[in-house]
């Protein structure tokens, strides 16, 4: 696998100078793998996991707990503040499995992130209960990268 970087949006499709017609913005990831937290005590931390764009808009967040959590409990929530729920509060993820939680029409208009500056997406994990025996969980922002001012099908084209 290898990595580029270029300015964006990046439009994809047949139809070059005809906006909206056969022709997409490109879907992107940012992920964040919290690492073993067996010994985890008991508390909060919050963790700034991507950084979006200006004028993203996020399409969804997915937490996948590839190992169940132990003995205590963990509950992950995500905002654009440390310690925020701007974003998504999915529950506790604490059995293992995908949690993508159920956005709230506050968290969805959260989603069209600032057009002014790049957004910073926060994980804030609790846990509870008792200190962790085991966990491990990898959170995944999807967006779509579109133009600083929001825009989904630019009218200008670079040659």
């Amino acid at each position: 696998m290898s990595f580029a970087t270029f300015s964006g949006p990046l439009r994809v499709g047949t139809n070059r100078y005809n906006p909206g017609r056969n022709t997409g913005l490109v879907v992107l990831t940012q992920s964040y793998d919290s690492g073993d937290l067996t010994g985890t005590v008991q508390g909060t931390t919050n963790t700034a996991i991507a950084t979006l764009p200006a004028g993203a808009q996020i399409v969804n967040i997915i937490l996948d707990q590839v190992v169940a959590s132990t003995t205590g409990t963990t509950t992950v929530t995500f905002g654009t503040a440390s310690g925020g729920t701007q974003l998504l509060s999915p529950g506790a993820s604490t059995a293992g499995g995908r949690f993508q939680g159920t956005p709230t029409a506050a968290n969805l208009l959260a989603w069209q992130t600032s057009t002014a500056n790049d957004t910073t997406v926060w994980l804030n994990n609790t846990t509870g209960t008792a200190t962790l025996g085991a966990g491990r969980f990898i959170a995944t922002i999807v967006y779509v990268q579109r133009a600083q001012d929001g825009a989904q099908n630019p009218t200008t084209f670079q040659n």
